[in-house]
């Protein structure tokens, strides 16, 4: 087998990534060139083109085992899948495909014997229709309609997007909300390289103030011609109904030309979990994570 050379990602590559990415529908936070480049250095994330087919190769966060996404784009993703298999092999190890999507999990039936499937549950994409956290109709979400009337009834706040004059604020104050809820160094890590080639990576953003104060910052961008994903969302829970304001007015303000938003995984945190729900999903995108033996 002809070696296949894997090579870190850059902010100069954004174009190849974009390229494979709308080859396919799939909607999943994962297939997007900003999640992989914010967290490249926390996956140790490096990608190779095998057979027309981009293939990219991390570390898992905790027990850094080696895993790789399923391929996208191109036809031979039976060969691809092949090859990796044998990459995996030659590195000792078993082959772990993560994120793999219903599409993904059927395409392997087909290509791939003896694998074992977890499904994983942390990882589930919550979608929403952009209508539904615009208007917040219905009986299910008259709490959060009654959150937002608080808030916009006990503060006189603003609403301004993220520019080159705002940044470095924005990013302040989103990096001191993760200080203080202790997430973690990775966390910190991402969000200043997301802040740091905000532009550049095409992701935007808003700000809510309070009396000049920022008091709210949420950032996202295109997932697929019709999907918008968040990328953070960060507030100052002092505030009450913050969240729902943040939510809300980024939604209709930037994104109400897009049928959907995807905000991201819950990662098995209970209260994240909890709020994500409360909003009702209109999917749950179901992620299942793959091992072969080699």
């Amino acid at each position: 087998m002809k070696d296949i050379e894997f090579k870190p990602i850059s902010l100069s590559d954004k174009p190849i990534f974009d390229d494979y990415f709308n080859k396919t529908d799939f909607n999943n936070a994962e297939k997007n060139f900003s999640n992989l480049f914010m967290w490249r250095k926390t996956y140790e994330y490096e990608y190779a083109i095998i057979n027309d087919c981009l293939c990219i190769k991390g570390k898992l966060r905790d027990s850094k085992k080696p895993f790789c996404h399923f391929p996208y784009g191109g036809c031979d993703i039976k060969d691809s899948l092949y090859l990796i298999k044998e990459i995996f092999k030659k590195e000792g190890n078993p082959l772990i495909i993560k994120p793999l999507l219903p599409e993904m999990k059927k395409c392997l039936e087909k290509t791939l014997e003896d694998f074992t499937l977890i499904e994983d549950r942390d990882s589930f994409d919550y979608i929403y229709t952009s209508n539904k956290l615009i208007t917040l109709s219905g009986s299910k979400l008259r709490n959060k309609r009654r959150w937002l009337k608080k808030f916009r009834e006990n503060y006189d706040y603003t609403y301004e997007e993220i520019n080159s004059n705002n940044l470095v604020e924005a990013k302040e104050f989103t990096i001191n909300i993760i200080k203080n809820s202790k997430d973690g160094s990775d966390e910190i890590i991402a969000m200043e390289e997301m802040f740091d080639n905000l532009f550049e990576l095409g992701i935007k953003g808003c700000i809510i103030r309070i009396d000049g104060k920022i008091v709210g910052v949420s950032t996202g961008e295109e997932l697929t011609k019709n999907t918008v994903v968040i990328h953070c969302e960060r507030a100052d829970t002092n505030f009450e109904g913050i969240y729902n304001c943040i939510n809300q007015e980024f939604c209709e303000k930037q994104w109400s030309n897009y049928k959907f938003i995807n905000r991201e995984e819950d990662l098995g945190i209970e209260g994240l979990r909890q709020a994500k729900l409360t909003y009702r999903p209109d999917l749950l995108l179901s992620k299942y994570i793959a091992r072969i033996e080699v």
